[in-house]
């Protein structure tokens, strides 16, 4: 079994304007969830969404940054 889930995607946009929905927390929230994130290596973070108590989940998912490259990567847990 693979442990890693690889996703590429094609933005007809500017690198850098793609790089900064990845990045900055406020945008990030309008795709994807709420979030306390930071681009900086070793930060850890959470992405917050509703609590599911009947499966034990509080609603919080917590993520390290592993690797950031602007415009070019962005690796987290």
């Amino acid at each position: 079994m693979q442990k890693a889930i690889k996703h590429k995607l094609f933005f007809n946009h500017a690198p850098e304007q793609v790089w900064e929905y990845l990045t900055n927390a406020a945008l990030m929230e309008q795709w994807l969830m709420k979030s306390d994130f930071q681009p900086i290596v070793g930060q850890d973070f959470q992405f917050k969404t509703r609590p599911m108590p009947n499966f034990d989940f509080d609603g919080n998912i917590y993520c390290k940054v592993l690797e950031v490259v602007p415009p070019e990567k962005l690796s987290y847990t």
